[in-house]
């Protein structure tokens, strides 16, 4: 069979399977390796196609298809709210109006609710099961294991802070003119970056470096010589997630994803069915392990699965 036969067919089964979710899933991903010419070897036992899916990224690419979506209790707090997937697959929702992390298996069905002190400003995995979240009007960094929706630790900082992720196991925390780099396990600042003059209220870290944001420029911080530079975006940009070569989905004002090279010096428009026109503020989050992308704006949140 040729491999333009071999596609047609698949179209075929498509269209006859496109209300069986699971089914679809995966003629979803027959479809692209037919389209690629990748020839019907078992994925995770070829370490030809394993090492051929380490490689970079082409700008622009298509990288994702919509998985689902489901729908999640309204709030008013349209850009400060965000979804993370964590590697065990539940999906766990900062909900500003509650000042709370709510707990949600990949279906959507609520699992838990877990009750912060004041209003979150951001989310990121630490592990498996913990999750650490920026509370700004307390100064401070929780860290909750969502398993027993225990808090593990709460770390004090002398200062604001509003966007956090994880780099190399530590936390990194965007404050006022600085980058903080931390220790999970010791609680201690490793490191500061000087910003200065701007306030990092979006944050990645990618590989040897840590991008952030301010109005519509992203910065890149390289660790390797301590050097930052900058690009600028087409407009605001709202969030930003690191994807699995390094490369950054960065969500901007004008409903564009802008994908960016590990080095932040060049991008190109994400063209991909679902993320060409994304409004009302949403947030962004990948998980490499799950190897899903998960959208979250305004009531609801939408998941993508890597091809």
């Amino acid at each position: 069979m040729t491999l333009q036969e071999m596609n047609s067919s698949i179209q075929t089964i498509n269209t006859a399977v496109q209300g069986i979710p699971l089914m679809n899933d995966a003629i979803q991903k027959l479809l692209y390796y037919a389209e690629k010419g990748v020839t019907c070897t078992c994925q995770r036992q070829n370490p030809d196609i394993q090492r051929q899916e380490r490689k970079s990224y082409k700008l622009g690419q298509d990288i994702f298809y919509q998985h689902h979506k489901f729908t999640i209790e309204f709030t008013w707090a349209l850009n400060d709210n965000k979804a993370v997937m964590t590697d065990a697959g539940q999906v766990a929702y900062t909900h500003w109006d509650n000042c709370s992390v709510e707990i949600y298996n990949i279906d959507g069905s609520h699992v838990s609710t877990i009750q912060l002190l004041r209003e979150p400003a951001d989310i990121t995995v630490v592990n498996n099961s913990t999750v650490a979240v920026t509370l700004p009007l307390c100064n401070s960094i929780d860290i909750w294991d969502i398993n027993n929706q225990q808090k593990v630790k709460s770390i004090q900082l002398s200062t604001v802070c509003f966007a956090i992720t994880t780099i190399n196991k530590k936390l990194v925390v965007g404050c006022c003119g600085r980058l903080l780099i931390i220790d999970p396990q010791t609680e201690k600042v490793e490191k500061i970056i000087d910003t200065g003059d701007c306030n990092p209220i979006t944050l990645c870290g990618s590989g040897d470096g840590i991008f952030y944001t301010g109005m519509d420029s992203l910065y890149h911080y390289s660790h390797s010589n301590n050097k930052i530079s900058k690009v600028k975006l087409p407009s605001y940009v709202y969030d930003m997630t690191k994807l699995q070569d390094g490369s950054v989905y960065v969500i901007c004002q004008d409903g564009s994803v802008q994908h960016v090279s590990s080095d932040g010096k060049k991008y190109e428009q994400v063209t991909t069915k679902g993320l060409t026109s994304l409004e009302f503020s949403p947030k962004i989050s990948y998980n490499p392990v799950q190897r899903k992308l998960v959208i979250s704006v305004l009531n609801s949140i939408t998941v993508f699965q890597q091809y």
